[in-house]
């Protein structure tokens, strides 16, 4: 009907070559299976065999399904991708990959049928996601190498992550649907040019207004803005160029701690943590004892999923013990200790331990560096601490899109402890700073590395640790690399100034004191609890700088000052959410108590962080005051 429309006429016997398959599959011979009940199909299965084996295509244009749970999982289809697992020659090192949607496949289907003829076009709207998830740097790449020309138009519309346009206002997308999406506009002429052109352009704004453009618009009047995609991410979005070799300089998080992993993933939060350590440890023995079917029934625990089943769970705890000595501490939320019982096995009780990292944090007398990668512009790069194991979204809400919580040890074992069946460390522990970074810190700093384990001379392993504290703490370290840092792992500046190192390290020590709760300054509350003496948590609001519990307004905390009730860590607003996370229950004086710390602990850490950047400032400000000595 559409090629109608157009003017074309169509010859009395001429089929209109348009046929029902699978783009993705490969020609199968369903003739036998298909000839009896249905004789239609068969015919149209053979016509499009003879497509897929002889035709070749210089147009491929549409709009496939997104879809992370991939329909097309066939051995031949899982494998299309794996020139997307690649970047610069090398494998992508995520643990997960997100190549498997079926818009993924569909753009790879794309691309080697063009590749296949040397000439011709890929228009296609799809998830927007490629353009700039890290993930897929490998795909970007490919695809550069097959298309000289590419145009990339983001309609946006992403409900879960960027809900708003820059200006504030409502942002909607072109379908009934929350995930955004762009259009693609890909092309390889008959004689390839000897340049590439890579063009960006986007729309933001109503549903309707979007709908004008589109219709009112070509490829040639539409506005584009060149870029320029480079290693490592090769990112089809706009971004700062200038400070990005600035920040490159910086040693990646990932390369100064070598033991370092995502929080652990319990796949069961209502079997595994819970508030009070005698509950669980109750749950725990019962777990075991229970038949498959029971313990299923008894916990409400449903179906299994991939990766946690009860079997597997229940055959986890029983080989442990079960045993109180795996009832271990975990930082589930910001603030939010809670306990679990931690096997340190590869999979059972846990979906995913991460028993390499965390086999170092159960026993509770180390300490680690969390952070979160942000998938979401609305949610800023945020670090903190623990002394504990640590849930994958303690700090980051990953399906809020403010990214998966990791974690780096300060200090590892230096025997196999996951083999021992130990929790924490052994005794006999090391720094777990690769040699590299030390090398070029004490070269910046001007220090001999005659500590300890190549520590540069008269730096203990926390003045480190303290001093990247305070760096990722810094507002001007997160708002110049912001960018970066919602695509990268964080990269720590090294400055050559040993007295803006050491007035680094000390702030950075009063964060990590005020943040796992032990330093002086908490003993003396700034706030006041106010109300009934068995308070329930019932409906959490904030106002005249007072946090209710209460629908009434008739208990709560008073002395909260709205930017410590606004202070963000990762996805969430630590003084709602630590309430939240308590409705129904009432308060005892340790919760009342430990509310006030947390009060204490925002209030300073704003402080603070104002006072870092004061720091920075009065030794050259950035980038200066991170050059080498003499620079």
């Amino acid at each position: 009907l559409k090629l109608f429309e157009t003017g074309y006429r169509f010859g009395s016997d001429e089929r209109a070559r348009i046929y029902l398959t699978n783009a993705l599959e490969p020609p199968q011979d369903f003739g036998d299976r298909l000839a009896f009940d249905a004789p239609a199909l068969a015919h149209e299965a053979a016509a499009v065999n003879e497509i897929k084996r002889h035709k070749r295509f210089t147009v491929v244009i549409g709009n496939p399904p997104y879809s992370g749970i991939s329909s097309n999982r066939s051995d031949e289809m899982l494998r299309i991708v794996d020139a997307y697992r690649m970047v610069d020659g090398a494998a992508l090192t995520e643990r997960k990959l997100w190549l498997q949607d079926d818009y993924v496949k569909f753009i790879r289907k794309a691309q080697t049928t063009i590749e296949t003829t040397r000439v011709g076009i890929l228009g296609y709207i799809t998830n927007h996601g490629y353009l700039d998830n890290p993930t897929f740097r490998g795909m970007r790449q490919s695809l550069m190498g097959t298309f000289p020309r590419m145009s990339m138009l983001d309609l946006h519309g992403n409900a879960k992550k960027t809900p708003f346009a820059p200006d504030g206002s409502p942002d909607a997308n072109v379908f009934d649907i929350q995930q955004g999406v762009s259009l693609a506009l890909f092309s390889t002429p008959c004689s390839r040019p000897t340049s590439t052109r890579t063009s960006h352009s986007e729309l933001w704004g109503s549903r309707e207004s979007k709908y004008r453009f589109l219709d009112t618009n070509t490829s040639r009047s539409t506005t584009w803005s060149e870029l320029h995609p480079a290693p490592e991410f090769y990112l089809l979005v706009p971004h700062d160029i200038e400070s990005k070799d600035e920040y490159e300089e910086g040693w990646k998080v990932a390369d100064i701690f070598l033991v370092n992993g995502t929080g652990v993933v319990t796949g069961r939060d209502s079997m595994t943590i819970d508030f009070d350590r005698e509950q669980l440890w109750t749950r725990v023995t019962d777990f075991a004892k229970l038949s498959e079917a029971a313990a299923r029934t008894n916990y409400e625990l449903g179906t299994d999923a991939r990766d946690w089943r009860v079997a597997t769970a229940q055959a986890d705890v029983r080989a442990s013990g079960p045993t109180k000595s795996k009832l271990v501490p975990i930082l589930y939320r910001p603030f939010d200790f809670r306990f679990t019982y931690y096997t340190g096995h590869s999979r059972g009780f846990y979906a995913s331990p991460c028993a390499k990292v965390m086999q170092n944090m159960a026993g509770g007398q180390n300490m680690g560096l969390v952070w979160t990668r942000p998938m979401s512009p609305q949610f800023e790069f945020t670090v903190c601490v623990s002394r504990t194991v640590a849930d994958q979204c303690s700090v980051g809400n990953k399906s809020a899109g403010a990214g998966i919580s990791y974690l780096a040890p300060l200090r590892v074992s230096r025997g196999d402890v996951h083999e021992q069946g130990k929790l924490g460390l052994d005794g006999t522990t090391q720094p777990n700073f690769g040699q590299p970074f030390l090398k070029q810190l004490g070269s910046r700093l001007n220090l001999s590395r005659a500590g300890e384990h190549g520590l540069p001379a008269g730096l203990a392993p926390e003045d480190i640790f303290h001093y990247a504290y305070a760096v990722f703490h810094s507002p001007g370290y997160r708002s110049r690399y912001e960018e970066f840092l919602k695509i990268d792992f964080p990269r720590l500046p090294l400055t050559g100034n040993l007295e803006l190192f050491r007035a680094l390290a000390r702030l950075g020590g009063e964060l990590v004191s005020l943040h796992l709760l032990e330093s002086p300054k908490l003993a003396q509350p700034i706030t006041e609890f106010i109300g009934s003496r068995h308070p329930e948590v019932e409906k959490v609001s904030w106002s005249k700088n007072t946090v209710w519990l209460d629908k009434d307004q008739t208990t709560g905390f008073r002395g909260v000052r709205e930017t410590v009730w606004d202070f963000h860590i990762g996805g969430y607003q630590v003084c709602q959410k630590w309430l939240k996370d308590r409705k129904g229950r009432t308060l005892s004086k340790d919760d009342i108590a430990h509310y006030h710390k947390i009060v204490i602990a925002l209030s300073e850490t704003i402080r603070l962080m104002a006072e870092i950047d004061k720091v920075i400032e009065r030794h050259g400000g950035w980038p200066a005051a991170f050059q080498p000595a003499g620079a």
